[in-house]
């Protein structure tokens, strides 16, 4: 038998979630890139990083459909008013 919760969200709350993820997510990336983390290909940096490269332009693509426009700003994702 189990028991659980239900929660309601509302599509801000889930949006800001979701970017809070996606966020985290772009940062370590970004971190990853070119120190020898080794993180999609083992032991070529060139290739670890073309690889690490794709996955940052997509999380942008993504946080740029998510983000409300002072997070862009605040991301370097866009330049501020």
């Amino acid at each position: 038998m189990s028991s659980g919760y239900t929660i309601e969200l509302d599509w801000e709350t889930v949006d800001h979630v979701v970017v809070g993820q996606l966020r985290n997510t772009w940062e370590a990336l970004k971190g990853n890139l070119g120190n020898g983390d080794w993180v999609f290909v083992w032991g070529d940096q060139e290739a670890d990083d073309a690889e690490i490269q794709k996955r940052i332009d997509a999380l942008e693509l993504l946080l740029a459909w998510y983000s409300t426009p002072d997070e862009l700003v605040e991301m370097g994702l866009k330049e501020g008013a």
